[in-house]
């Protein structure tokens, strides 16, 4: 069975973290593809750079902030750990993003002065129309990439004040953690550096033994090794899903502000820097994610499989998601076809009111997730 979870990252990468040579405590990060953008930083995590963005905004208690309602709990978490008042506009199917008149809306309702909108699956398209309702609200907009890095195919929306960038397990060119912020304002910039290097360092010992447990997980991604691992979760009566998911997840349950505040060992930083000077963008992420689809319609050519994203300007597909009527039916028979869907072991959903964001919950209760070579 072709595994729904490929970790992207090569032995010689996995390998490259036992190499005695590290660097000094004060060496800046390489950050390959992005020397080209506008100042970026490296950080444990996207989310610890929005950690510390928020700090040094220092917004009062209770201030508003807008988020596009399909997006991670923790992103959530962190603004509410801010003491700030969440709110959510809704998705288009087609884009993945909110309509712009929508996002003016719930502007001209809250007066919210943050705005965090996701490039989601992969897709990717212009913010432009974005930022400038933002700026005549006069909020900062804030891009999360996480999901949309791939090489050199997305370095931030030049119309954003922020783009996060992140390279946990299961993301593109992933360093096992880590991730990136890049924006504008260089004063405000320098603030979170300064923020960042206040915080204390991760050990090497505890990445090492980061990477131990998912060079494990890349040996049992093995398609046979993979296969009987399932049948054994089975005849347990384990949650496949569940147990991806908690392997997958950076970070432990409870507060996540104080788990996001440190630096990157130094071992992670110098394979974040690997990675991101050897990032190059290929297509065969479509052709694999148009086979995968394939696939599956052959295998059930009563089900309709819709697609989602299909109006973005470009797609990296980090995931290949449709949309069934009857989700938990469709990954059934497709895993008995050796196609190992899944509708999701990831801490992504859908925020907001059904009635405010029908979009974004239609689509986390309908989608179902394609596994990708």
């Amino acid at each position: 069975m072709q595994p729904r979870l490929l970790i992207d990252i090569s032995t010689a990468d996995l390998l490259s973290i036992a190499s005695p040579a590290v660097l000094a405590q004060g060496a800046d990060c390489d950050l390959g593809v992005f020397k080209s953008r506008r100042t970026a930083l490296p950080c444990l995590s996207a989310r610890s750079g929005f950690h510390a963005l928020l700090q040094t905004l220092a917004l009062p208690a209770q201030s508003p902030i807008i988020y596009s309602a399909i997006t991670i709990e923790t992103m959530v978490a962190i603004a509410q750990e801010h003491q700030l008042a969440t709110h959510f506009v809704d998705v288009d199917p087609a884009t993945m993003l909110p309509a712009p008149e929508a996002l003016d809306a719930l502007l001209t309702q809250t007066s919210a002065k943050v705005v965090v909108i996701a490039q989601l699956y992969g897709c990717v398209s212009s913010l432009q129309a974005h930022a400038a309702v933002c700026q005549k609200h006069g909020a900062l907009l804030v891009e999360d990439c996480a999901q949309a890095f791939s090489g050199d195919f997305h370095l931030g929306d030049a119309a954003s004040d922020f783009s996060l960038f992140s390279f946990g397990p299961i993301k593109r060119f992933t360093a096992l953690g880590g991730g990136v912020i890049v924006g504008q304002d260089a004063d405000r910039m320098q603030a979170i550096a300064n923020l960042i290097n206040t915080w204390p360092r991760k050990s090497d010992a505890w990445f090492i033994q980061r990477a131990l447990k998912f060079l494990a997980l890349k040996i049992a991604s093995i398609p046979f090794i993979y296969t009987a691992l399932l049948r054994s979760l089975s005849l347990l009566n384990k949650d496949a899903d569940a147990l991806i998911g908690s392997i997958a997840r950076g970070f432990q349950a409870g507060r996540i502000t104080p788990q996001l505040a440190h630096r990157m060992s130094l071992r992670q930083q110098r394979l974040l820097s690997r990675r991101l000077n050897n990032a190059k963008h290929s297509d065969a992420r479509s052709q694999s994610a148009m086979q995968s689809l394939h696939s599956a319609q052959q295998h059930l050519p009563n089900v309709s499989f819709q697609r989602i994203g299909t109006a973005a300007q470009k797609n990296a597909y980090w995931l290949m998601p449709v949309l069934v009527d009857n989700p938990s039916h469709v990954v059934l028979q497709l895993r008995k076809r050796g196609i190992d869907a899944t509708q999701g072991a990831t801490s992504m959903r859908a925020f907001g009111t059904r009635a405010q964001c029908p979009n974004a919950h239609h689509i986390m209760q309908h989608v179902v997730y394609l596994p990708m070579k």
